[in-house]
């Protein structure tokens, strides 16, 4: 993140704020049972659900961004990114990335757990609200627990999908 983001980011990361607040105060080292997982899931979707003004105001000012070419302003056209900010005291130890996608990424692990947001991108699939799937579920909360390893994979249409890495940790395993 640069010194000065520019005002759509500066907006973001202030919308963002209590999410990245009850993130960090989720125990996500402890969730590795697919039941402890849904736990996550339940508790973001039940305090942020995806379908309120909320959760929704955050995709648009993540899709005005794209559009701006402000965010997911990176890498190939079918795979888009940017780092929104590194984890720090201000993201409560987080940090913040968008990718914009269509088709398979490029396979990692989430050392600490990664908790991700998905929204369907603009004008892309006839219905992006039941079409566009990232990890096949429909646009929503998805928690990957600590020590998850995958290759992520939207289809049905472009999603446009925001993460949060405790630390920042992840690692990339290119040509795996």
């Amino acid at each position: 993140m640069s010194a000065h983001p520019d005002p759509l980011t500066e907006q973001l990361l202030a919308a963002l704020e209590p999410i990245l607040a009850r993130v960090a105060a989720l125990d996500l080292a402890a969730a590795t049972t697919a039941e402890q997982i849904q736990v996550i899931e339940a508790t973001l979707e039940r305090e942020f659900p995806h379908a309120g003004a909320k959760v929704q105001a955050i995709g648009d000012l993540i899709r005005r961004g794209i559009d701006a070419g402000v965010l997911a302003n990176r890498g190939q056209p079918e795979a888009r990114f940017s780092r929104v900010a590194k984890a720090s005291a201000a993201t409560h130890g987080l940090s913040i990335d968008i990718v914009s996608m269509i088709g398979a990424g490029l396979e990692h692990t989430h050392p600490a757990g990664e908790v991700t947001i998905g929204f369907p991108a603009a004008g892309i699939a006839a219905d992006p609200a039941t079409d566009c799937q990232f990890e096949s579920r429909r646009p929503s909360w998805v928690f990957l627990g600590p020590g998850s390893r995958h290759v992520p994979r939207v289809e049905g249409g472009r999603m446009n999908l925001i993460y949060f890495l405790p630390n920042g940790a992840v690692e990339w395993h290119a040509g795996a």
